[in-house]
């Protein structure tokens, strides 16, 4: 598996973009009033493209602020560069500007855009050799485990048998917040899902130590296949060890976790599935290379909440790692998802196929990007 074409760049767009009305998850960090996005889209010097996604959900204005910075800062760095594989991009640009983001105090931010131009890089690199990323990669079975996620409390009796019924059998619980009981939650959704079927929870960082081992004990008899983020991410190891230990439910994190080293650092804390999400961290070169280091009894499963650009980038994660990993997917409407890119994520018994022409992702249309595009004034 590896680019042996060299390719060289002449132009990089930062394309923001919105929807409005839908459905949002709740989460203890806020409310989403709208799908904000930011996607990128690289051009090489032959004219062929590549797009990818930059993480930029929440808060609301996050596209356009990081929209900005691609164009002042990170375009200008691009034209004329040319790579094989795109990790050669990322190091490049790393080397050029990692001091101006510390400078800036926008090292992160830096890290949600370098993701994105991976994952765009990739569907360049794809698309100009001419192969799909299931034969690329020699993928016996080109699709995806997903299961379902963000299930907001008042969808469970609706959205649980809708998509067990789609062949899904894990369904993920935003809670943590005051608008339901935890417990009553877990035990509702756990009532619902069918024979085998799992529950996991996620409470996006906002408990302590001693908050987390209390919701977590009083949620345990329902089994959930997995906590995540139940502490901080940056929470010392001390108590990432101590909630390891005080509960018989296994952890998780990745989203907000910046590099292997650390990824490899919460593993050995106690973390059993591990979540890089694309547009985020890594692209999808981290993660690929994250899925070689992880140590046994750990589990990737990709975390991802946005448009079908970085879907289907997160969901051939999964594919390449096999059965041992599945991939979130928002049961919430959205149209950045269904209508984007056209009819991109089906989902049928658990699996969703991967894109079988030229590339990485599906492009977005012309019509949908007429639609949703948002100025970056």
């Amino acid at each position: 598996m590896q680019f042996t074409h060299s390719i060289t760049l002449a132009d990089l767009e930062a394309v923001p973009i919105r929807a409005e009305g839908g459905v949002s998850p709740k989460m203890a960090l806020g409310t989403m009033p709208t799908r904000p996005a930011l996607l990128v889209r690289v051009e090489d010097t032959a004219g062929c493209f590549g797009w990818g996604e930059v993480w930029a959900n929440f808060p609301p204005r996050a596209n356009l602020h990081k929209a900005h910075i691609i164009e002042d800062v990170i375009a200008p760095h691009l034209a004329g560069l040319s790579f094989c594989d795109p990790r050669e991009v990322g190091e490049a640009l790393r080397a050029k500007l990692s001091v101006f983001f510390l400078h800036v105090g926008q090292t992160q931010v830096f890290e949600h855009i370098l993701a994105g131009l991976d994952t765009a890089l990739w569907d360049l690199a794809l698309r100009s050799a001419g192969h799909s990323f299931s034969d690329f990669t020699g993928l016996k079975t080109p699709s995806a485990k997903s299961y379902a996620t963000s299930i907001n409390a008042e969808d469970l009796e609706r959205l649980i048998p809708l998509h067990a019924r789609l062949g899904q059998s894990h369904f993920k619980l935003k809670i943590g917040f005051a608008e339901h009981g935890n417990t009553q939650i877990v035990e509702q959704a756990a009532a619902l899902c069918p024979q085998g079927a799992r529950i996991m929870v996620d409470s996006n960082q906002s408990w302590s130590l001693s908050d987390a081992k209390s919701s977590l004990q009083a949620i345990e008899e329902y089994a959930p296949y997995f906590a995540e983020e139940p502490l901080r991410a940056d929470a010392p190891a001390a108590d990432w060890e101590a909630l390891a230990r005080s509960t018989n439910i296994p952890l998780a994190g990745g989203e907000n976790i910046y590099g292997i080293d650390n990824f490899l650092r919460m593993a050995n804390l106690g973390l059993q599935f591990l979540q890089p999400d694309v547009a985020k961290w890594g692209g999808m070169s981290g993660a690929l290379d994250l899925a070689k280091q992880v140590p046994d009894g750990v589990s990737i499963w990709p975390h991802f909440m946005g448009t079908s650009i970085g879907q289907v980038a997160a969901l051939s994660i999964s594919a390449t790692i096999g059965d041992t990993s599945s991939c979130e997917v928002d049961v919430n409407e959205n149209a950045l998802r269904t209508e984007l890119s056209g009819d991109v994520l089906a989902i049928e018994n658990g699996l969703i196929p991967l894109p079988a022409e030229p590339g990485l992702v599906v492009a977005p249309t012309r019509q949908a990007l007429a639609t949703f595009r948002e100025e970056a004034v």
